[in-house]
Protein backbone atom coordinates (compact mmCIF):
# COMPACT_ATOMS: atom_id res chain seq x y z
CA UNK A 1 0.00 0.00 0.00
CA UNK A 2 1.39 3.72 -0.89
CA UNK A 3 1.94 5.99 1.98
CA UNK A 4 -0.13 8.73 -0.10
CA UNK A 5 -3.12 6.67 0.14
CA UNK A 6 -2.98 5.80 3.98
CA UNK A 7 -2.29 9.60 4.53
CA UNK A 8 -5.47 10.65 3.00
CA UNK A 9 -7.56 8.06 4.55
CA UNK A 10 -6.44 9.09 7.87
CA UNK A 11 -6.60 12.85 7.16
CA UNK A 12 -10.45 12.36 5.79
CA UNK A 13 -11.29 10.92 9.56
CA UNK A 14 -9.31 13.56 11.57
CA UNK A 15 -10.77 16.79 9.46
CA UNK A 16 -14.00 16.17 11.70
CA UNK A 17 -12.10 16.88 15.15
CA UNK A 18 -11.70 20.32 13.98
CA UNK A 19 -15.71 20.50 13.95
CA UNK A 20 -16.11 18.36 16.96
CA UNK A 21 -13.99 20.16 19.29
CA UNK A 22 -15.85 23.63 19.38
CA UNK A 23 -18.68 21.67 20.30
CA UNK A 24 -16.97 19.69 23.91
CA UNK A 25 -17.41 23.19 25.61
CA UNK A 26 -20.89 23.21 25.00
CA UNK A 27 -22.16 19.58 24.85
CA UNK A 28 -21.52 15.87 27.07
CA UNK A 29 -17.73 15.47 25.64
CA UNK A 30 -18.15 11.69 26.02
CA UNK A 31 -21.52 11.54 23.92
CA UNK A 32 -19.77 13.70 21.68
CA UNK A 33 -16.64 11.70 21.24
CA UNK A 34 -19.02 8.64 20.53
CA UNK A 35 -20.54 10.73 17.65
CA UNK A 36 -17.48 11.25 16.38
CA UNK A 37 -16.57 7.34 15.96
CA UNK A 38 -19.89 6.97 14.18
CA UNK A 39 -18.82 10.05 12.09
CA UNK A 40 -15.48 8.29 11.52
CA UNK A 41 -17.09 5.01 10.57
CA UNK A 42 -19.38 6.37 7.88
CA UNK A 43 -16.33 7.86 6.41
CA UNK A 44 -13.92 4.83 6.29
CA UNK A 45 -16.99 3.09 4.82
CA UNK A 46 -17.48 5.42 2.16
CA UNK A 47 -14.16 5.40 1.15
CA UNK A 48 -14.23 1.25 1.21
CA UNK A 49 -17.17 1.22 -0.82
CA UNK A 50 -15.34 3.45 -3.59
CA UNK A 51 -12.15 1.43 -3.52
CA UNK A 52 -14.45 -1.65 -4.08
CA UNK A 53 -15.27 -0.06 -7.55
CA UNK A 54 -11.45 -0.46 -9.12
CA UNK A 55 -11.94 2.86 -11.33
CA UNK A 56 -8.91 4.15 -12.93
CA UNK A 57 -6.27 5.84 -10.87
CA UNK A 58 -7.08 3.94 -7.45
CA UNK A 59 -3.98 2.16 -7.98
CA UNK A 60 -1.34 5.11 -8.34
CA UNK A 61 -2.73 6.75 -4.81
CA UNK A 62 -3.31 3.61 -3.30
CA UNK A 63 -1.02 0.94 -4.28
CA UNK A 64 -1.56 -1.98 -6.71
CA UNK A 65 -5.13 -4.06 -6.04
CA UNK A 66 -3.87 -6.60 -4.41
CA UNK A 67 -2.53 -4.05 -1.53
CA UNK A 68 -5.68 -2.10 -2.32
CA UNK A 69 -7.63 -5.62 -1.55
CA UNK A 70 -6.20 -6.22 1.80
CA UNK A 71 -6.47 -2.06 2.50
CA UNK A 72 -10.41 -2.73 1.82
CA UNK A 73 -10.59 -5.63 4.44
CA UNK A 74 -8.46 -3.78 7.23
CA UNK A 75 -10.51 -0.57 6.90
CA UNK A 76 -14.25 -2.49 6.77
CA UNK A 77 -12.94 -4.06 9.94
CA UNK A 78 -11.55 -0.67 11.07
CA UNK A 79 -14.86 1.24 10.40
CA UNK A 80 -16.90 -2.14 12.39
CA UNK A 81 -14.47 -1.68 15.34
CA UNK A 82 -15.64 2.66 15.48
CA UNK A 83 -19.34 1.31 14.88
CA UNK A 84 -19.33 -1.04 17.93
CA UNK A 85 -17.64 2.18 20.03
CA UNK A 86 -20.24 4.03 19.14
CA UNK A 87 -22.84 1.54 20.22
CA UNK A 88 -20.95 1.19 23.53
CA UNK A 89 -20.52 4.52 24.25
CA UNK A 90 -23.99 6.71 25.04
CA UNK A 91 -24.26 9.22 22.28
CA UNK A 92 -27.37 10.86 23.47
CA UNK A 93 -27.62 14.33 24.55
CA UNK A 94 -30.28 16.47 26.17
CA UNK A 95 -31.57 19.23 24.81
CA UNK A 96 -31.48 18.03 21.37
CA UNK A 97 -34.49 18.20 19.15
CA UNK A 98 -35.12 14.86 16.74
CA UNK A 99 -37.22 15.31 13.60
CA UNK A 100 -39.96 12.77 13.08
CA UNK A 101 -37.65 10.37 11.40
CA UNK A 102 -35.20 10.38 14.91
CA UNK A 103 -36.97 7.22 16.62
CA UNK A 104 -36.25 5.31 13.06
CA UNK A 105 -33.23 6.12 12.33
CA UNK A 106 -31.78 5.05 16.05
CA UNK A 107 -33.28 1.22 15.12
CA UNK A 108 -32.09 1.25 11.64
CA UNK A 109 -28.51 2.30 13.13
CA UNK A 110 -28.78 -0.89 14.89
CA UNK A 111 -29.75 -3.16 12.47
CA UNK A 112 -27.16 -1.63 10.25
CA UNK A 113 -24.29 -2.55 12.67
CA UNK A 114 -25.38 -5.78 13.46
CA UNK A 115 -26.02 -6.83 9.60
CA UNK A 116 -22.32 -5.30 8.61
CA UNK A 117 -21.09 -7.19 11.83
CA UNK A 118 -22.58 -10.70 10.28
CA UNK A 119 -21.06 -9.61 6.56
CA UNK A 120 -17.90 -8.43 7.95
CA UNK A 121 -17.66 -11.91 10.01
CA UNK A 122 -18.51 -13.40 7.32
CA UNK A 123 -15.54 -12.28 4.69
CA UNK A 124 -12.70 -13.55 7.64
CA UNK A 125 -14.43 -17.15 7.70
CA UNK A 126 -12.51 -18.01 4.75
CA UNK A 127 -13.99 -21.60 4.48
CA UNK A 128 -17.26 -19.99 2.99
CA UNK A 129 -17.44 -20.78 -0.93
CA UNK A 130 -16.23 -17.84 -2.70
CA UNK A 131 -19.47 -17.85 -4.95
CA UNK A 132 -21.83 -17.04 -1.71
CA UNK A 133 -19.14 -14.79 0.20
CA UNK A 134 -19.72 -12.50 -3.03
CA UNK A 135 -23.18 -12.59 -3.30
CA UNK A 136 -23.30 -11.65 0.44
CA UNK A 137 -20.71 -9.07 0.35
CA UNK A 138 -23.30 -7.05 -2.04
CA UNK A 139 -25.26 -6.30 1.08
CA UNK A 140 -22.85 -4.57 2.76
CA UNK A 141 -23.45 -1.71 0.02
CA UNK A 142 -27.55 -1.87 2.08
CA UNK A 143 -26.28 -1.76 5.35
CA UNK A 144 -24.32 1.32 4.44
CA UNK A 145 -26.95 2.37 2.86
CA UNK A 146 -28.71 2.69 6.99
CA UNK A 147 -25.94 3.94 8.44
CA UNK A 148 -26.02 6.64 6.26
CA UNK A 149 -29.97 6.70 6.70
CA UNK A 150 -29.01 6.88 10.47
CA UNK A 151 -26.92 9.75 10.22
CA UNK A 152 -29.03 11.76 8.18
CA UNK A 153 -32.07 11.54 10.05
CA UNK A 154 -30.48 10.84 13.89
CA UNK A 155 -30.07 13.35 16.54
CA UNK A 156 -27.09 15.81 16.52
CA UNK A 157 -25.64 18.84 17.69
CA UNK A 158 -25.66 19.80 14.43
CA UNK A 159 -27.39 19.87 11.17
CA UNK A 160 -27.02 18.04 8.06
CA UNK A 161 -26.12 21.63 6.58
CA UNK A 162 -23.79 22.62 8.75
CA UNK A 163 -19.69 22.59 7.68
CA UNK A 164 -19.81 19.36 9.72
CA UNK A 165 -22.82 17.38 8.75
CA UNK A 166 -22.03 18.59 4.83
CA UNK A 167 -18.25 16.94 5.08
CA UNK A 168 -19.63 13.38 6.62
CA UNK A 169 -22.97 14.02 4.06
CA UNK A 170 -19.93 13.69 1.11
CA UNK A 171 -18.72 10.43 2.50
CA UNK A 172 -22.03 8.78 2.57
CA UNK A 173 -23.23 9.84 -1.13
CA UNK A 174 -19.87 8.96 -2.10
CA UNK A 175 -20.29 5.45 -0.83
CA UNK A 176 -24.02 5.41 -2.31
CA UNK A 177 -23.29 6.04 -5.17
CA UNK A 178 -20.26 3.82 -5.33
CA UNK A 179 -22.23 1.09 -4.34
CA UNK A 180 -25.14 2.03 -6.95
CA UNK A 181 -22.50 1.94 -9.57
CA UNK A 182 -21.09 -1.46 -8.50
CA UNK A 183 -24.47 -3.18 -8.47
CA UNK A 184 -26.68 -1.67 -10.92
CA UNK A 185 -24.45 0.53 -13.53
CA UNK A 186 -21.48 -1.66 -14.04
CA UNK A 187 -23.19 -4.54 -14.28
CA UNK A 188 -25.35 -3.25 -17.34
CA UNK A 189 -22.40 -1.96 -19.41
CA UNK A 190 -19.67 -4.67 -17.95
CA UNK A 191 -16.49 -3.09 -18.81
CA UNK A 192 -13.59 -5.43 -20.65
CA UNK A 193 -12.11 -6.94 -23.38
CA UNK A 194 -13.99 -9.55 -25.91
CA UNK A 195 -11.60 -12.68 -25.79
CA UNK A 196 -12.15 -15.99 -27.23
CA UNK A 197 -11.46 -19.88 -26.21
CA UNK A 198 -8.30 -20.73 -28.55
CA UNK A 199 -7.31 -23.21 -26.20
CA UNK A 200 -7.86 -25.37 -22.95
CA UNK A 201 -5.50 -28.05 -21.50
CA UNK A 202 -5.45 -29.66 -18.20
CA UNK A 203 -1.86 -30.30 -16.47
CA UNK A 204 -2.41 -32.15 -13.61
CA UNK A 205 -4.66 -30.17 -11.37
CA UNK A 206 -4.06 -26.69 -13.44
CA UNK A 207 -6.40 -25.43 -16.20
CA UNK A 208 -4.50 -23.91 -19.08
CA UNK A 209 -6.47 -21.64 -20.90
CA UNK A 210 -5.13 -19.48 -23.89
CA UNK A 211 -7.26 -16.07 -24.86
CA UNK A 212 -7.59 -14.74 -28.83
CA UNK A 213 -8.90 -11.53 -28.75
CA UNK A 214 -11.92 -10.76 -31.14
CA UNK A 215 -10.71 -7.16 -31.91
CA UNK A 216 -7.73 -5.26 -30.23
CA UNK A 217 -7.41 -6.98 -27.53
CA UNK A 218 -5.44 -6.14 -23.91
CA UNK A 219 -1.93 -4.95 -23.40
CA UNK A 220 -0.04 -6.13 -20.09
CA UNK A 221 3.02 -6.46 -18.75
CA UNK A 222 4.41 -9.70 -17.27
CA UNK A 223 3.18 -10.36 -13.45
CA UNK A 224 0.19 -8.67 -13.93
CA UNK A 225 -3.51 -10.33 -13.33
CA UNK A 226 -6.40 -9.44 -14.60
CA UNK A 227 -10.46 -10.25 -14.03
CA UNK A 228 -11.80 -13.11 -16.12
CA UNK A 229 -14.88 -14.35 -17.05
CA UNK A 230 -16.93 -16.58 -18.87
CA UNK A 231 -20.14 -16.39 -21.39
CA UNK A 232 -21.49 -20.11 -21.11
CA UNK A 233 -20.90 -22.72 -18.18
CA UNK A 234 -22.25 -21.58 -15.79
CA UNK A 235 -18.28 -19.05 -14.82
CA UNK A 236 -19.82 -15.96 -16.14
CA UNK A 237 -18.78 -15.03 -12.33
CA UNK A 238 -16.10 -12.77 -12.37
CA UNK A 239 -12.52 -14.07 -10.96
CA UNK A 240 -8.54 -12.22 -10.74
CA UNK A 241 -5.86 -14.84 -12.07
CA UNK A 242 -2.63 -13.63 -13.05
CA UNK A 243 -1.39 -13.76 -16.69
CA UNK A 244 1.27 -16.45 -16.99
CA UNK A 245 2.89 -16.02 -20.25
CA UNK A 246 4.69 -12.22 -21.57
CA UNK A 247 2.84 -9.72 -24.15
CA UNK A 248 2.70 -10.84 -27.62
CA UNK A 249 2.14 -8.99 -30.75
CA UNK A 250 -1.61 -10.55 -31.40
CA UNK A 251 -2.10 -10.00 -27.89
CA UNK A 252 -3.30 -13.43 -26.63
CA UNK A 253 -3.39 -14.15 -23.43
CA UNK A 254 -2.63 -17.09 -20.94
CA UNK A 255 -4.01 -18.05 -17.62
CA UNK A 256 -2.51 -20.67 -15.37
CA UNK A 257 -5.37 -21.43 -13.25
CA UNK A 258 -5.14 -23.82 -10.35
CA UNK A 259 -8.63 -25.97 -9.15
CA UNK A 260 -8.36 -24.52 -6.02
CA UNK A 261 -12.31 -23.77 -5.27
CA UNK A 262 -15.74 -24.53 -6.65
CA UNK A 263 -15.53 -22.06 -9.73
CA UNK A 264 -11.83 -23.76 -10.87
CA UNK A 265 -13.24 -26.55 -10.57
CA UNK A 266 -16.46 -26.12 -12.58
CA UNK A 267 -13.83 -24.10 -15.10
CA UNK A 268 -11.36 -26.82 -15.38
CA UNK A 269 -14.38 -29.33 -16.35
CA UNK A 270 -16.85 -27.56 -18.06
CA UNK A 271 -14.96 -24.96 -20.35
CA UNK A 272 -14.73 -25.48 -24.03
CA UNK A 273 -12.38 -24.08 -27.07
CA UNK A 274 -14.80 -21.76 -28.98
CA UNK A 275 -16.31 -19.90 -25.75
CA UNK A 276 -16.29 -16.22 -25.20
CA UNK A 277 -14.83 -14.15 -22.60
CA UNK A 278 -14.43 -10.85 -20.76
CA UNK A 279 -11.03 -10.19 -19.47
CA UNK A 280 -10.86 -6.76 -17.06
CA UNK A 281 -7.53 -5.23 -16.31
CA UNK A 282 -4.54 -5.52 -16.33
CA UNK A 283 -4.08 -4.95 -12.82
CA UNK A 284 -0.66 -4.98 -10.28
CA UNK A 285 2.88 -3.37 -10.02
CA UNK A 286 4.69 -6.56 -9.77
CA UNK A 287 6.79 -6.21 -12.68
CA UNK A 288 10.38 -6.83 -13.32
CA UNK A 289 12.61 -3.51 -12.72
CA UNK A 290 15.13 -2.37 -15.13
CA UNK A 291 18.86 -2.97 -14.87
CA UNK A 292 21.62 -5.75 -14.69
CA UNK A 293 21.34 -6.25 -11.00
CA UNK A 294 20.81 -10.14 -10.46
CA UNK A 295 17.14 -11.45 -9.54
CA UNK A 296 15.80 -14.03 -7.40
CA UNK A 297 12.58 -15.02 -8.12
CA UNK A 298 10.39 -17.89 -5.76
CA UNK A 299 7.20 -19.22 -6.70
CA UNK A 300 5.63 -22.02 -4.50
CA UNK A 301 3.00 -24.48 -6.49
CA UNK A 302 0.62 -22.45 -8.58
CA UNK A 303 2.97 -19.02 -7.49
CA UNK A 304 5.02 -20.02 -10.53
CA UNK A 305 2.45 -18.41 -13.23
CA UNK A 306 3.83 -14.88 -12.69
CA UNK A 307 6.99 -16.49 -13.60
CA UNK A 308 6.34 -17.96 -16.35
CA UNK A 309 5.93 -14.83 -17.87
CA UNK A 310 8.87 -13.16 -16.32
CA UNK A 311 10.94 -15.78 -17.76
CA UNK A 312 9.15 -15.32 -21.36
CA UNK A 313 9.75 -11.61 -21.55
CA UNK A 314 13.87 -12.43 -21.32
CA UNK A 315 13.75 -13.58 -24.35
CA UNK A 316 13.35 -9.70 -25.49
CA UNK A 317 15.25 -7.83 -22.99
CA UNK A 318 18.66 -7.63 -20.89
CA UNK A 319 19.00 -8.52 -17.27
CA UNK A 320 21.11 -9.61 -14.70
CA UNK A 321 21.91 -13.65 -13.42
CA UNK A 322 18.86 -14.70 -12.46
CA UNK A 323 17.74 -17.91 -10.17
CA UNK A 324 14.24 -18.92 -10.33
CA UNK A 325 13.06 -21.55 -7.41
CA UNK A 326 10.04 -23.74 -8.50
CA UNK A 327 9.05 -24.66 -4.94
CA UNK A 328 6.83 -28.04 -5.23
CA UNK A 329 5.50 -30.37 -2.51
CA UNK A 330 5.84 -33.35 -4.55
CA UNK A 331 7.32 -34.85 -7.82
CA UNK A 332 3.34 -34.77 -9.36
CA UNK A 333 2.76 -31.44 -8.87
CA UNK A 334 5.20 -29.79 -11.18
CA UNK A 335 3.52 -29.06 -14.30
CA UNK A 336 5.51 -26.22 -15.77
CA UNK A 337 8.59 -27.72 -14.95
CA UNK A 338 9.63 -29.31 -18.53
CA UNK A 339 8.85 -25.28 -19.78
CA UNK A 340 10.71 -23.86 -17.74
CA UNK A 341 13.46 -26.09 -18.19
CA UNK A 342 13.66 -25.39 -22.04
CA UNK A 343 13.69 -21.74 -21.32
CA UNK A 344 16.24 -21.89 -18.86
CA UNK A 345 18.57 -23.72 -21.94
CA UNK A 346 17.64 -20.86 -23.79
CA UNK A 347 18.33 -18.22 -21.88
CA UNK A 348 21.73 -18.19 -20.12
CA UNK A 349 20.86 -15.44 -17.34
CA UNK A 350 18.04 -17.69 -16.10
CA UNK A 351 18.73 -20.80 -13.81
CA UNK A 352 16.23 -23.15 -12.55
CA UNK A 353 16.44 -24.76 -9.40
CA UNK A 354 13.21 -26.69 -8.42
CA UNK A 355 12.62 -27.70 -4.83
CA UNK A 356 11.03 -30.90 -3.76
CA UNK A 357 9.90 -30.69 -0.17
CA UNK A 358 9.03 -33.91 -0.87
CA UNK A 359 12.58 -34.73 -0.81
CA UNK A 360 13.20 -32.97 2.68
CA UNK A 361 14.51 -30.00 0.48
CA UNK A 362 13.33 -26.95 1.94
CA UNK A 363 14.46 -23.16 0.99
CA UNK A 364 16.08 -21.25 3.29
CA UNK A 365 17.23 -18.04 3.37
CA UNK A 366 20.77 -19.25 4.07
CA UNK A 367 20.60 -21.22 0.58
CA UNK A 368 19.31 -17.72 -1.34
CA UNK A 369 22.54 -16.00 0.27
CA UNK A 370 24.52 -18.81 -0.58
CA UNK A 371 23.49 -19.58 -4.22
CA UNK A 372 23.98 -15.84 -4.50
CA UNK A 373 27.54 -15.34 -3.59
CA UNK A 374 27.65 -12.99 -1.23
CA UNK A 375 25.70 -10.44 -3.78
CA UNK A 376 22.76 -10.55 -1.11
CA UNK A 377 22.23 -6.60 -0.84
CA UNK A 378 22.66 -5.86 -4.70
CA UNK A 379 19.96 -8.14 -5.49
CA UNK A 380 16.27 -8.00 -6.34
CA UNK A 381 13.67 -10.92 -4.55
CA UNK A 382 10.08 -11.64 -6.45
CA UNK A 383 8.15 -14.43 -4.82
CA UNK A 384 4.57 -15.50 -5.40
CA UNK A 385 3.48 -17.97 -2.78
CA UNK A 386 2.00 -18.82 0.54
CA UNK A 387 2.01 -15.76 3.13
CA UNK A 388 3.60 -17.60 6.01
CA UNK A 389 6.65 -18.87 3.81
CA UNK A 390 7.04 -14.98 2.27
CA UNK A 391 7.24 -14.15 5.74
CA UNK A 392 9.95 -16.35 6.84
CA UNK A 393 11.84 -15.58 3.39
CA UNK A 394 11.67 -11.90 3.81
CA UNK A 395 12.78 -11.57 7.70
CA UNK A 396 15.23 -13.93 6.85
CA UNK A 397 16.96 -12.25 3.73
CA UNK A 398 16.62 -8.67 5.63
CA UNK A 399 18.80 -9.92 8.61
CA UNK A 400 21.30 -10.98 6.14
CA UNK A 401 21.38 -7.83 4.46
CA UNK A 402 19.01 -7.44 1.57
CA UNK A 403 16.89 -3.87 1.54
CA UNK A 404 13.25 -4.18 2.36
CA UNK A 405 12.52 -2.12 -1.03
CA UNK A 406 14.08 -4.80 -2.66
CA UNK A 407 12.02 -7.43 -1.63
CA UNK A 408 8.98 -7.64 -4.21
CA UNK A 409 5.58 -10.15 -3.75
CA UNK A 410 1.93 -9.78 -4.40
CA UNK A 411 -0.81 -10.77 -2.38
CA UNK A 412 -1.41 -14.36 -3.09
CA UNK A 413 -4.96 -14.71 -1.13
CA UNK A 414 -6.53 -11.64 -1.77
CA UNK A 415 -9.16 -12.89 0.65
CA UNK A 416 -7.91 -13.95 4.12
CA UNK A 417 -8.99 -14.44 7.71
CA UNK A 418 -8.58 -11.36 10.73
CA UNK A 419 -8.08 -13.39 13.67
CA UNK A 420 -10.86 -14.99 14.40
CA UNK A 421 -10.55 -16.00 17.87
CA UNK A 422 -10.12 -12.12 19.25
CA UNK A 423 -12.91 -11.06 16.42
CA UNK A 424 -15.03 -13.76 18.08
CA UNK A 425 -14.37 -13.08 21.66
CA UNK A 426 -14.89 -9.11 20.72
CA UNK A 427 -18.67 -9.67 19.31
CA UNK A 428 -19.62 -11.82 22.56
CA UNK A 429 -18.25 -9.51 24.74
CA UNK A 430 -20.03 -6.38 22.50
CA UNK A 431 -23.20 -8.03 22.80
CA UNK A 432 -23.45 -9.23 26.17
CA UNK A 433 -22.73 -6.20 26.93
CA UNK A 434 -25.60 -4.28 24.84
CA UNK A 435 -27.70 -7.30 25.66
CA UNK A 436 -27.55 -6.34 29.40
CA UNK A 437 -27.13 -2.52 29.66
CA UNK A 438 -30.94 -2.78 27.52
CA UNK A 439 -32.21 -5.30 30.15
CA UNK A 440 -31.29 -2.88 33.08
CA UNK A 441 -32.67 -0.38 31.08
CA UNK A 442 -35.95 -2.16 31.01
CA UNK A 443 -35.75 -3.10 34.47
CA UNK A 444 -36.11 0.55 35.77
CA UNK A 445 -38.81 2.46 36.92
CA UNK A 446 -40.80 4.49 34.81
CA UNK A 447 -40.77 8.30 35.88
Amino acid sequence: MRLPGLILIVFATLVPVIWFAPLAGERDAVALFSQYLGSSALILMGINQFLATRVAGLETIFGSLDRIYVLHKWLGVTALVLMGLHDIIDAEMNGLRGGPLAGIAEDIGEVSLYGLLILILASAITFIPYHLWKWTHRFIGIFFAMGAFHFFFIEKPFSNFEPLGLYISVFCILGLASYVWISVVRPMAPRGHAYVVQSVKRLGSVTDVVLSPKSRGMRHKPGQFAFLSFKGSGLSEEHPFTLSDAPTGDRTLRFSIKDLGNYTHRLGKHLKVGEEATVSGPHGHFTLPSGTAPQVWVGAGIGITPFLAFAESLKNRKSGPVKLYYCVRDTGDIPYAVELEKLAESLPDLELIIVNSAEGVRLTPERVIDDLGGRLSEAHVFFCGPVAMRKALKSGLILKGLKASRFHFEEFEMRTGIGLGHLSAWIWDTGMYQFEKRQAQKAQPAE
